[in-house]
């Protein structure tokens, strides 16, 4: 990393699986403003609209605003190293942690790297799910941790609960950590940086020296559906609903028999939602990604459950 004579402002992004992290760096994105370099776990899943987009060279989105969105891949100091030795520097960096990753462990970093100012940690919380996440036995823990050190903490999807469930997702959370700054959105409606008030820089130091890279294979597990096929709509009704509780997360694109284009597949604790596709096609007819606890069945047989709502041959 080559030296500077300023630090560069960054901003990390948590929140456990469906929380609304891609919408709010959507958001950042197309919001302009500064030259801004946004790092991402895997930057197939932000559903960027095409016409943002300047080139695409399969680890970097440069878009049209001056911005860059950047797969982390499987190594995120070399992925930062690079946007630091970028020229001319980026003005604002900022990075989403792992849906189930803690977003201090990113923050540290920021904490270390002398060119490298730590702004803000903002932690995103679904308010329909955030008091059974926080209860549940075998994630709640991880969740919990993603809020302990966040500077803001982004209540999401207030018009989809009444004000009672409001009033426990939000009591919830100031009783847990009663210093948050708690902010309300509805309807996906994010905030820009700029909205949040002045930032000011961390009072938190690093836990260690070194930045240490968090396993959660303990934890939970990860599952890849891949088809060059097409789904039926209403076979996939069903292979969805038949779909093991210990899935947390599915997420992707995929087609449909006799539709054209792409749909973004999304499904948070048996909730599935179809969007329309905005980033342009996959070589693949269907490209999915899962999230599960440690218990999640294997892929074999979550594979045969999606098999079944092919419309076509499936090719492995």
């Amino acid at each position: 990393m080559k030296a500077a004579s300023a630090t560069i402002p960054v901003t990390v992004i948590g929140g456990f699986l469906g929380a609304g992290k891609t919408t709010f760096v959507n958001r950042l994105l197309a919001s302009g403003g500064s030259r801004s370099a946004v790092l991402v776990n895997d930057f197939g899943e932000i559903n960027i609209d095409a016409g943002l987009i300047a080139g695409h060279d399969g680890a970097t989105m440069t878009l049209t605003n001056g911005c860059i969105c950047c797969s982390i891949g499987t190594s995120f100091v070399d992925t930062l190293s690079r946007v630091l030795d970028a020229q001319p520097p980026f003005e604002r960096i900022v990075i989403e942690a792992s849906g189930v990753g803690d977003p201090w462990k990113i923050a540290e970093i920021a904490l270390i790297e002398p060119m490298l100012r730590l702004e803000r940690v903002i932690v995103l919380a679904d308010a329909s799910r955030i008091v059974a996440l926080l209860n549940d036995p075998q994630v709640g823990d991880t969740v919990r941790a993603q809020f302990a050190r966040a500077d803001v903490v982004l209540l999401n999807k207030c018009d989809l609960v009444d004000p009672a469930r409001f009033f426990d997702a939000e009591s919830k959370l100031l009783g847990i950590f009663p210093l948050k700054k708690i902010i309300k959105t509805v309807r996906g409606e994010m905030p820009a940086l700029s909205e949040l008030g002045d930032a000011t820089p961390s009072l938190f130091v690093a836990d260690s020296p070194e930045p240490k890279a968090i396993d959660h294979a303990e934890q939970f597990r990860s599952w890849s559906y891949r088809r060059a096929g097409a789904f039926d709509r209403r076979a996939l009704t069903i292979a969805l609903a038949a779909l093991p509780p210990q899935l947390l997360r599915l997420k992707g694109s995929c087609r449909f028999a006799g539709e054209g284009g792409s749909a973004v597949l999304q499904l948070v604790d048996k909730v599935w939602s179809l969007s329309a596709s905005e980033s342009g096609s996959t070589d693949c007819g269907i490209e999915l990604v899962g999230v599960g606890t440690a218990d999640l069945p294997p892929a074999s047989l979550l594979d045969a459950l999606l098999d079944r709502a092919l419309a076509t041959e499936a090719v492995s």
